[in-house]
């Protein structure tokens, strides 16, 4: 578990249908990092990738998905761009490393990753309740690829149960 400081993001705004999630997410967010990023002004963090997902209301069937790239603040937002606020929170966080590059991250080689999620939360027999029905994001450093080796990290807030 880490605390995350809250944080800017300016990115394009996708409504996915949670259904087509696995395979669209991704195709978005290729599209951003190879299309879009360098529109969005000064980057606090110019080379890392932030995928923040949130559900408006948890009976819909889609959610806000937001291909994006941290910034310092939200004072210049360009045309066909939204700007977000992570709000400073308790999250747990999983890393998955993989051996290949980042943009073959897929629903296969990530389900490693969403298993130990689940294991976490089942195996502390409801101590912890994860509140990724808010908001979740992924993380990717592209400088972290080096021709062999990419991490893709995710965090989703998460709150103690009182016992």
């Amino acid at each position: 578990m880490v605390m995350i400081p809250s944080f800017h993001l300016i990115g394009r705004r996708y409504r996915i249908e949670i259904a087509e999630a696995p395979t669209k997410a991704p195709e978005a967010a290729k599209q951003f990092w190879r299309e879009k990023r360098h529109e969005v002004p000064n980057p606090a963090e110019p080379n890392i990738y932030y995928g923040l997902t949130r559900t408006t209301d948890p009976s819909f069937t889609w959610t806000n998905y937001l291909p994006s790239m941290r910034v310092k603040d939200l004072n210049v937002i360009p045309d066909g761009f939204t700007g977000d606020t992570v709000p400073a929170t308790m999250c747990v966080g999983f890393r998955y490393i993989g051996n290949h590059h980042y943009e073959e991250i897929s629903e296969l080689r990530a389900e490693a990753l969403y298993t130990a999620i689940n294991r976490l939360v089942n195996e502390h027999n409801g101590r912890y309740e994860l509140l990724d029905s808010e908001f979740f994001f992924e993380k990717i450093d592209t400088d972290a690829y080096d021709g062999q080796y990419c991490q893709m990290e995710w965090f989703a807030p998460i709150r103690m149960k009182n016992a």
